[in-house]
Parts: C-alpha cells; sequence; structure tokens
C-alpha cells in the first residue's frame, strides 16, 4: 500500500451538487492510454481539477471549461469526455469523497446519495476511472 499524498487543498464536496464531471482522455499515437488523464468536477459554479501523478493527488482550482487540446511535440492529443452526463451523476449529491493508497497507486472514490459511485485511480501512473 503506498501511503496518501496530497499536494493541494482537499475541496468541501460533500453535501454539494455535482454540476458537470468532465474527463481528459489521453491519447499517444493515437491509441487512448488513459481515460482520466484530468478530471474536472464541477460544483457550486467552480470548476475543480483533479489528477494524479503516480501516487500523488492534486487539486486545483480551475477557471474555466476544459476543452480538448494537442501536444504534438509528445504525439499525444486529449478530448474531453462528458463523464457526468454519459454516466447520469450529473445533479447527484455528493456523499462522501475518500481517498485510498493501493499497492502501486492511489485511488478516490465519490459516492452519491443515490447509491451510485464513481473511482478515480492511478496506477503506475496511468489514470482512470470505474463505476
Amino acid at each position: 500500500m503506498s501511503e496518501l499524498s496530497i499536494n493541494g487543498e482537499w475541496p468541501s464536496l460533500e453535501g454539494k451538487v455535482l454540476q458537470e464531471l468532465i474527463c481528459h482522455e489521453m491519447y499517444y499515437q493515437g491509441k487512448l492510454e488513459e481515460t482520466a488523464n484530468v478530471t474536472f468536477i464541477k460544483v457550486d459554479g467552480h470548476w475543480l481539477r483533479l489528477y494524479f501523478d503516480y501516487d500523488i493527488i492534486f487539486w486545483r482550482a480551475k477557471y474555466s471549461v476544459p476543452q480538448p487540446y494537442e501536444m504534438p511535440e509528445h504525439n499525444s492529443y486529449f478530448k474531453t469526455r462528458d463523464v457526468g452526463a454519459e454516466l447520469e451523476l450529473c445533479g447527484q449529491i455528493i456523499k462522501s469523497v475518500a481517498a485510498k493508497g493501493l499497492k502501486r497507486g492511489v485511488e478516490i472514490e465519490f459516492k452519491f446519495d443515490n447509491g451510485r459511485s464513481i473511482f478515480f485511480q492511478s496506477i503506475d501512473d496511468v489514470s482512470s476511472y470505474r463505476t
């Protein structure tokens, strides 16, 4: 198990309505490498940015809507995916947000009042989500 390391201020999300949940998918040489390279969470009209570097959890304020972009110098590009809409999580009340260390990374679980959950994890520096 890795020990948790948080960079940035852990946000108080419990009891708030999830307005939007968007992930940047990372493609390298045309192949999907990460389904959640960066995760963007909108609550109270404000965006938060969640991302990982191995077992470090980063939280940052984000001031604009996430956009797709390219990094041709690294043969990479990033698409936005509206995970909140696809999984019908938008409009749900966040019940809890908890993190735990994994053998080769870290995981964050968002639980909602309707009993559903979504997990964001970084294992061997590859970030993804699952329900």
